[in-house]
């Protein structure tokens, strides 16, 4: 069964405002006894105070929480500031730095897995021949869209091979021992190749990592550009 006394204690206060000074007014037609009005009025008084002093409590430290977050950010800031300033200086030694507890440079870089770049997806292609005598050759995970085709983050960019013809039926063996040219080791998609004549070209790209470790050859793609 619900409670007729509100929850909240905004609306309790109100409420009891009420109640009590309706139970003063009226004590003896409720069959209350002078001291059980008192005791209901002593009761009303002590919840008041108690009450108010939250509110001014929690308003003191809504306030003071509020001025507490911009004080951080305006230290935050001034940090920032000088500890950049201390950081580019070519006499600040990492001793200082450990001591002030800013950002140590690592001069060492982390040492790479070899064989990670092999189990990273190799790119995928979509070709635009819609130019004269020029492909222009998307690679990425999401070749079709450049806005969110970036690079995985192993990954320093793609090795890009051609061959001249489309892409043949036959098994990988097969397709490994066509005449595949070297195009370009391309950081960013896409990549321009000027092929300077009309005929049917195909592509297909692998990732390197920064020690131009490379991973597998993706699926070779083919498009007919005009002359």
């Amino acid at each position: 069964m619900p409670s007729y006394i509100p929850p909240r204690d905004p609306d309790f206060d109100d409420w009891f405002a009420n109640y009590q000074q309706y139970v003063a007014a009226n004590a003896a037609a409720l069959g209350l006894s002078p001291a059980q009005a008192l005791e209901i009025l002593n009761a009303k008084v002590n919840w008041a105070l108690a009450y108010s002093n939250h509110v001014v409590a929690r308003d003191a430290a809504m306030a003071a929480t509020a001025l507490k977050d911009t004080r951080r950010g305006e230290a935050e800031i001034i940090i920032r500031l000088y500890s950049g300033f201390m950081q580019n200086r070519r006499e600040t030694t990492d001793e200082q730095r450990r001591r002030l507890g800013i950002t140590v440079r690592d001069k060492e870089p982390t040492p790479l897995d070899p064989t990670a770049i092999l189990r990273v997806p190799p790119p995928r292609l979509v070709l635009d021949h819609s130019n004269p005598r020029v492909t222009v050759v998307h690679f990425g995970l999401i070749p079709g869209d450049e806005t969110k085709n970036a690079k995985p983050d192993i990954c320093g960019g793609a090795r890009i091979h051609w061959v001249e013809g489309s892409v043949p039926a036959g098994s990988s063996a097969e397709i490994d021992a066509l005449p595949w040219q070297w195009l370009a080791d391309d950081t960013n998609s896409p990549n321009n190749h000027n092929v300077g004549r009309a005929g049917t070209f195909t592509y297909r790209a692998q990732w390197f990592d920064r020690l131009m470790n490379l991973g597998p050859l993706g699926d070779p793609v083919s498009c007919s550009v005009t002359g």
